[in-house]
């Protein structure tokens, strides 16, 4: 007897990801993701309760499926052998599923890219709509995608070619700065104790 293997690809392009919902709701799976909720709770409560278990266990379904979203938008063969359906169990552990989902997410929604960023230009605000539209736009606009190409990029790759096309020299990056005043600081203590000699 010879088992078939099969490789599943997960691509989570902005196309992928906008079955997610809109805007608000993209934003929304992605914090449902990340959440540790159900793990404050074990450890934030010592005693033991129905409304703790049944908490935690709503906390992890609404991951757990949530994953299962992510992985179904993102691949475009039938998954369901990985994640199971409502007759029968999956390949892949619940927690592996949703491990796979919040890496789609880092890379689709946030972006995994290692650019220089200075710290002027950082950005440190919290949206709560992902606006694929605008991204597809941009990438369009910016770097002369085709609507087709704008649509399978992922952000990762958005951030790289954007940054690519506009490289960010503005002024120190903060690892920069950091760097310069932990140098500046060890020069001026080795200067003070010389002249205390």
């Amino acid at each position: 007897m010879s088992t078939k293997k099969i490789d599943y690809v997960f691509t989570p392009s902005f196309e992928n990801l906008s079955k997610l919902g809109e805007p608000d709701e993209i934003v929304n799976a992605y914090a449902v993701l990340l959440s540790n909720q159900a793990y404050e709770a074990i450890t934030r409560f010592k005693k033991s309760s129905e409304y703790l278990f049944k908490y935690i266990e709503e906390k992890l379904f609404a991951q757990l499926e949530i994953s299962k979203q992510v992985l179904t938008y993102c691949c475009p063969d039938d998954i369901s052998a990985l994640i199971g359906d409502k007759k029968k169990k999956g390949l892949l552990q619940p927690q592996k599923i949703l491990i796979i989902a919040r890496n789609l997410l880092d890379y689709g929604v946030a972006g995994k890219a290692k650019i220089r960023i200075s710290q002027r230009n950082e950005n440190k605000t919290y949206s709560s709509e992902f606006k694929i539209t605008d991204y597809i736009n941009n990438a369009r606009i910016h770097l002369g995608l085709s609507l087709d190409d704008a649509k399978k990029l992922t952000m990762t790759e958005y951030i790289m070619l954007m940054a690519n096309k506009y490289p960010d020299k503005d002024g120190f990056t903060r690892e920069e700065y950091d760097k310069t005043l932990a140098d500046y600081e060890k020069r001026r203590r080795e200067r003070l104790a010389k002249a205390a000699e």
